[in-house]
């Protein structure tokens, strides 16, 4: 498991090579002439500035970068491919000159070969897969389906990378770059030379530039080192805190289910063998012998057996990373074997097993060599005090635990929460036994011989139960572990509309679209955006081709405000409302300005340093509908948020038709349930000035931290409204069309801009159908169409499922194991019976009644303690950040945890019976 869990990260030395090849040193980019702010391994980033030409970057670049540093040359964009009837785009794409080794060694071929002549390429298996391409096949290509596509020749297919690119060009095949270096195809420069050093990288982030260095992500700096961590000091202490909680988590967690697991077989072994050491003792061994027998071969079986299980583990893992990369699956980018935390869990087992067989072997030594030697059970009766008292003792402190971690802040406590729940659940046990005793009066008589067989004897049913519920917990609670984990990741999706709904772009007619135009003003890009699909005929025209796709589909319109000239409109939030702490930015900002005079006591929740922007908090990065504002303000009747289908779409739309304005998130109203629609414009003076300055400390060689000027409100419309919780970056606020009527909006001449149209679907298209589709509308003009879906991350939904396979694998196996100890241990019992005259179905009823009854009271006592387990390790994986935020989603997926509780009882029936069944036929 451990290998599983650490082999779908990508190690340094993986992210290296995925994104820089064999040989380079780094690979930088630009983006814009202002202070750009990056993580070690530049997967998070701030910043982007004013563009420049391209010969001026490149200079400023050389001028930056080590001696002896040398440069290769790569164009990225983003493209539209087009084979047979299907049209797919936004692809990342790469050309270079790929006859160069630094440059080839980003791609990693799988069939055919890298492209090297102008027109070849090489395409992601995913793209191969989703287009049905081969090597040798042509295909069509672009950066722009408003343009005639390119012919393209497949030569090559290369493995999947999640940080590479989708496709590969010949150098001189489709990318440009523009007058400018923001202007067209990216240039993206792999270096090789000398290293570069986290200093450097700092020095090119002044200048703009991103970097990705191979000796930065194979040494990173300290965190106090980052300018982008909120707080270097604060970061590098919570991942000292992480890992310490991490080692902790796994020491008491770990260690209270494999003593749990560990101690059952023992005990049991304790057991069978009470004759054996009874004999010892008559013939004068002494209590202390018998315990250095039970420590001494404990110490054998658990350092065998830990050997054993980290090679098995590490094999079975290894085969799991090898098929899912055969599969093309990115799951697991590497395989990562730690050969530390192999030697720690192999010892820890060892100490864990000397633990756990101490008690057994503490009570052979004192058992009385007469009861042994007649092999006695002991009737539960009453339970003792002492374990009242512990059990009591440890709930309290369950409690305290919890409180504490609730009332501080401190999640640590919850380390402590779910082991002692888990023993308060095992320890209940014994006192649960006598009542199955008391019900087994109404069951028919095998099944009551062998329940009340299990009550009697206790101390065989105990460590049975014990131990098939230590294995149901492990299986339970990673399933709510990872459940919680994609449920929380999924919680940062916001769909634009509901699953499946076809989102369509504003169109227009070009070369590429064909020769049929259904539009009759739009005739180039220039008309994009306006309302070129206004007529019943050119809408029918769409209509009917998407019918063909989905029967019965309706075509809403997107529309959304605009203002003439310079002016915008933009929602305003109550300045007495505090900016949530997540999103506060105050305190950075008054350390990295020099001005005393421009600090911020606590961020203004509508100004710059309050960062409570949607796209901060939406990860779905599929295409947006703007505004030429891009102040995502759509003007609907209720028509459009009816037809999107998003939770609380029945409220919006009887809210638009009653003239109210419907806003998408709750701090955007004010206390008296309106909604306040500022008309700004920005304040020219002073942008002149602070640009002024912002020169100014550029040619000083100053980092310029200020932020711009506040633009000026003009005037405010005040409204009624409601709030609905839709959390896409697409949806700012709703306006009833009525409203574009009332003062003051209607003094700035509002314009209601035709942006798209969605079409509805009862049942989501295939991928390749959509890809048709979008082939077939091109023919009609319009460039752009995709579909709503809900959030779906293939490599992490594969990584949990493994994991929680291999879990239920795990349960299973260790109570069929349980199971059969117990069933060993039956064997004088059921040979009396036999002896006695009773059938070999009676029997057969009698252990089936047994091992299921030991199986479903450890499943349901396992279950429980796994979800307290569950719930507690969450708690301590998740990041505060998300919490804060509110985004962490506790999940417990009752359909899996049910089956995997009633299953394995059921499984160690049927796996006993085989058993046993084999075994009676061998010995007759």
């Amino acid at each position: 498991m451990d290998v599983l869990l650490r082999s779908a990260q990508t190690s340094d030395e993986t992210y290296s090579r995925l994104t820089l090849g064999a040989t380079a040193q780094a690979r930088v980019q630009w983006f814009g002439d202002a202070v750009f702010q990056q993580t070690p391994r530049a997967d998070v980033g701030s910043g982007g500035g004013r563009d420049a030409p391209l010969e001026q970057v490149e200079s400023t670049l050389r001028s930056i970068l080590p001696a002896h540093s040398e440069l290769h040359e790569t164009l990225t964009g983003l493209l539209a491919l087009r084979s047979g009837d299907a049209l797919t785009d936004g692809l990342a794409a790469v050309e270079a000159d790929f006859t160069d080794a630094t440059l080839r060694s980003l791609i990693d071929v799988w069939q055919g070969e890298v492209p090297v002549a102008s027109g070849e390429a090489s395409v992601s298996r995913t793209v191969a897969e989703r287009l049905g391409l081969s090597v040798g096949d042509t295909f069509e290509g672009g950066t722009d389906t408003a343009e005639q596509l390119t012919t393209l020749t497949l030569v090559g297919i290369h493995e999947n990378n999640a940080l590479g690119p989708d496709i590969a060009l010949a150098d001189g095949t489709l990318l440009a770059v523009g007058d400018t270096y923001l202007d067209g195809a990216s240039t993206v420069w792999f270096l090789t030379g000398p290293d570069v050093p986290w200093a450097d990288v700092l020095t090119l982030n002044d200048a703009g530039f991103v970097a990705i260095s191979r000796s930065v992500v194979m040494d990173t700096p300290e965190a106090v080192d980052v300018p982008i961590y909120r707080d270097g000091k604060a970061h590098e202490a919570e991942m000292m805190l992480g890992v310490a909680l991490a080692v902790t988590l796994s020491a008491v967690i770990g260690g209270t289910i494999m003593a749990l697991l560990i101690g059952p077989v023992f005990a049991i072994g304790a057991r069978q063998s009470r004759r054996d050491y009874g004999l010892l003792v008559a013939q004068g061994a002494t209590g202390r012998d018998i315990r250095g027998v039970m420590m001494r071969s404990a110490v054998l079986v658990a350092s065998l057996a830990s050997i054993a299980g980290v090679l098995l583990g590490v094999i079975v893992a290894s085969l799991i990373v090898l098929v899912t990369s055969l599969t093309g699956s990115i799951a697991y980018p590497n395989l990562i074997v730690p050969a530390l935390d192999l030697v720690l869990i192999a010892v820890f087992g060892v100490v864990v097993a000397f633990v756990a067989a101490w008690a057994p072997a503490r009570r052979a030594a004192k058992a009385d060599p007469i009861a042994s030697l007649r092999d006695t059970g002991d009737e539960p009766g009453s339970m003792p005090r002492v374990r009242w008292v512990l059990i009591a003792v440890l709930v309290l402190l369950a409690l305290v635990t919890f409180v504490l971690g609730f009332a501080s802040g401190v999640r640590a406590w919850y380390i402590l929460t779910g082991p002692f729940l888990t023993v308060v659940l095992i320890l209940m046990i014994r006192p649960i036994l006598p009542l199955l005793g008391r019900f087994a009066h109404r069951l028919p008589t095998a099944e009551r011989v062998a329940i009340r067989d299990a009550v009697r004897r206790s101390d065989r049913t105990i460590p049975s139960a014990t131990g098939t519920a230590a294995a149901i917990a492990v299986a339970v609670a990673i399933l709510v572990v990872t459940a919680t984990q994609y449920a929380t990741v999924a919680a940062e999706w916001h769909p634009r509309a509901n699953e499946g709904t076809i989102m369509i772009y504003d169109g227009f007619y070009t070369e590429s679209s064909g020769s049929e135009n259904p539009f009759e003003q739009s005739t180039s890009e220039q008309d994009a955006g306006a309302a070129s699909s206004s007529s019943s005929e050119q809408r029918n025209s769409i209509k009917s081709t998407i019918n063909q796709f989905v029967s019965g589909t309706e075509l809403v319109d997107v529309n959304m405000l605009s203002l003439t000239g310079e002016r915008f409109a933009r929602f305003t939030i109550d300045p007495a409302t505090a900016c949530p702490a997540w999103a506060d930015f105050s305190e950075e900002y008054n350390e990295a300005i020099a001005d005393p005079d421009k600090y911020e006591q606590g961020a203004d929740v509508n100004g710059y340093n309050c960062q409570i922007d949607k796209a901060a908090t939406d990860i779905n990065r599929q295409p947006m509908w703007r505004s030429t504002e891009r102040t995502n303000v759509v003007v609907d009747d209720g028509t459009l948020v009816t037809a999107l289908g998003l939770p609380g779409y029945e409220q919006a739309a009887e809210a638009l038709r009653s003239g109210q304005i419907v806003l998408t998130r709750t701090i955007d109203q004010w206390s008296d349930g309106s909604a306040h629609l500022g008309i700004y414009e920005e304040d020219a003076t002073a942008e002149a000035a602070w640009e002024q300055r912002l020169e100014q400390a550029e040619d000083r060689g100053e980092r310029f931290f200020e932020n711009p000027p506040d633009p000026v409100i003009l005037d405010t419309l005040i409204a009624d409204a409601v709030v609905v919780d839709w959390g896409s970056q697409q949806w700012q606020a709703f306006i009833p069309p009525q409203i574009l009527e009332q003062a003051p909006l209607a003094d700035f001449d509002p314009v209601v801009e035709h942006v798209g149209m969605i079409a509805t679907t009862e049942v989501p298209l295939a991928q390749t159908e959509l890809d048709e589709l979008r082939d077939r509308l091109l023919l009609l003009g319009i460039h752009q169409v995709t579909a709503a879906r809900d959030y779906s991350n293939p490599g992490l939904a594969t990584t949990l499922s493994i994991v929680t396979v291999i879990a239920a694998l795990i349960s299973i196996t260790a109570a069929v194991g349980t199971a059969r100890l117990a069933l060993t241990d039956m064997r004088r019992d059921l040979r009396v019976l036999h002896d006695v005259g009773a059938s070999n179905h009676t029997r057969r009823r009698i252990r089936t009644a047994a091992t299921l009854t030991v199986g479903l009271l450890g499943s349901v006592i396992g279950g429980l303690a796994g979800v307290a387990l569950g719930i507690t390790i969450s708690l301590n994986t998740v990041s505060t950040n998300l919490i804060d935020r509110g985004v962490w989603e506790l999940t417990l997926p009752w359909i899996p945890v049910a089956l995997i509780v009633i299953g394995a009882p059921l499984i160690a029936v049927v796996a006993s019976s085989i058993w046993t069944r084999a075994a009676e036929s061998s010995a007759a």
